[in-house]
């Protein structure tokens, strides 16, 4: 676009527009203060606002005000430009809530994107839009559960231990309205969490990189990054141990945390170098529970966990940080029947 949107009726009607039709179909970008010629970027001559920041608040209640149901995650960033200019740069997500409509001024109208730009949908087009939002959960649920399968050898070289496990699911939201095919490599595949030496393995789905493979042909830990844009990963988090004589069932809450942080946030910088961005999906389930005790504190054993496999949730987050992932690590102790203190920072010893 060569100038920002005007504050006419008709302006912000085609502003809005523009916005939902990538929200409802894969996600993109819009730059402010681009020159086009057939339809293709030509210069950036920029656009002159006195104050960038009053633009951002300006074009952002737009979108609080003017679509249903509201936009989660779009981003905006002022770029300034040698001459003096800037251009203002909208990212936009597809989004799960999706078809979203455009309501200023009891408006009622729904957009989507192809090739050729964007068009109002029409009823065959609300359907689908309608459907597949619908699905969009299942059919992330349903990757996650492949992972899970795969953690126990399901189309695998190797298993992981049999040890109480962490499976960790991470994707984009607009990951299947993107059609994405990106060039994994062992140099910007995701590492897996907890190991000092690590093989690699080019496969069907992507790079599998993992720990040493033991004389039973299992694995402490793996981290799998597809060529579609999203990464599943398992590690142990407990085991049996000697104590004064007898049998522990545990499982270290540290090592949860701190490769939940690991993998989440591995995934987040290693896909941004493909121009891959939130909001992210994040599913995690713990295999192997049952019968198995958290050590907490000055050795305090919590309660026996009484489910073997549990998912703990399918998180939505707009950015992957510690704010982001503390409902995990919170229903992770709920597993074993005691609440997360408070002031326990993520990832902490004690």
């Amino acid at each position: 676009k060569r100038e920002l949107p005007g504050g006419g009726d008709e302006a912000s009607r085609e502003f809005l527009a523009d916005v939902t039709a990538f929200a409802n179909a894969q996600g993109g970008d819009i730059v402010y203060g681009l020159d086009e010629a057939n339809g293709a970027a030509a210069s950036l001559p920029g656009v002159e606002v006195d104050d960038p920041d009053a633009a951002i608040l300006r074009l952002e209640g737009k979108l609080q005000t003017g679509v249903d149901p509201r936009l989660i995650g779009v981003r905006t960033k002022w770029v300034p430009l040698a001459n003096g200019r800037g251009a203002l740069v909208l990212r936009i997500p597809g989004s799960l809530s999706a078809p979203h409509r455009v309501t200023f001024k009891n408006g009622a109208r729904f957009y989507g994107r192809n090739s050729r730009g964007k068009y109002e949908l029409d009823v065959h087009d609300l359907r689908h839009a309608f459907t597949g939002s619908a699905q969009l959960p299942q059919q992330f649920r349903q990757l996650h559960a492949e992972a899970i399968a795969a953690s126990q050898g399901a189309d695998m070289p190797f298993a992981i231990e049999q040890a109480p496990t962490a499976v960790i699911s991470v994707a984009p939201l607009g990951l299947f309205r993107e059609g994405r095919r990106i060039a994994v490599t062992r140099d910007n595949a995701v590492v897996p969490v907890r190991v000092g030496a690590f093989t690699s393995l080019d496969t069907i789905e992507g790079v599998l990189m993992h720990a040493p493979v033991g004389e039973e042909g299992r694995v402490g830990s793996y981290a799998l990054t597809h060529r579609t844009g999203r990464s599943d990963s398992a590690f142990v988090i407990g085991g049996v141990r000697q104590h004064n004589g007898e049998e522990r069932r545990i499982v270290w809450p540290t090592t949860f945390e701190q490769g939940l942080m690991s993998m989440t946030n591995a995934t987040q910088m290693q896909l941004r170098q493909h121009g891959i961005e939130g909001p992210w999906v994040i599913l995690t389930s713990i295999i192997g529970a049952k019968g198995f005790r958290m050590i907490v504190g000055d050795g305090y054993p919590t309660p026996l966990a009484f489910r073997n496999n549990v998912l703990l949730g399918q998180h939505i987050v707009e950015h992957i940080d510690v704010d982001a992932l503390m409902p995990i690590a919170e229903a992770f102790w709920l597993l074993f029947g005691v609440h997360r203190p408070d002031n326990r920072a993520l990832g902490a010893e004690r």
